[in-house]
């Protein structure tokens, strides 16, 4: 695969290169709490599935569309005093992007860091599916 850029090497066989970068706009996009930028990338029938902020408010069902992207990041911002997500490797094959990462998150005065694993689904470049996993304790490494 020499003479190949690296975006079609190992994780992306397929040089889905505009999958990553969709799900990297949402990255950002999170990261600066902005939520009209994340919703340019996200399509009118995402389902997000969050299971620990959703745990946190009481909420048993997934969050769906615009409207449950808002409430989204609503719920973030009244949890968490700091909510940084760190995505350490990501694969994709088109149509599914997995990206490997850990969070760290303060709720009160604890600070909590958790491996994570994001599925996300896209189609017709917009984020129509997002399911959370959390794996585990982060150990740094």
């Amino acid at each position: 695969m020499t003479g190949r850029p690296a975006a079609w090497r190992y994780g992306n066989v397929g040089g889905h290169t505009t999958e990553i970068e969709l799900v990297r706009a949402v990255y950002d996009a999170f990261a600066a709490r902005d939520l009209d930028e994340a919703l340019r990338h996200v399509d009118e029938d995402l389902e997000l599935h969050a299971p620990g902020t959703a745990a946190a408010v009481g909420r048993s069902r997934p969050y769906r569309g615009h409207d449950g992207l808002r409430e989204y990041f609503a719920d973030v911002e009244r949890i968490y005093r700091r909510l940084e997500i760190h995505a350490d490797d990501i694969r994709t094959t088109g149509v599914s992007v997995v990206v490997f990462g850990h969070v760290e998150l303060c709720v009160d005065d604890e600070v909590i860091r958790r491996s994570v694993l994001w599925a996300w689904k896209v189609r017709d470049g917009k984020v129509v599916g997002l399911r959370v996993s959390d794996v585990g304790p982060y150990d740094g490494a």
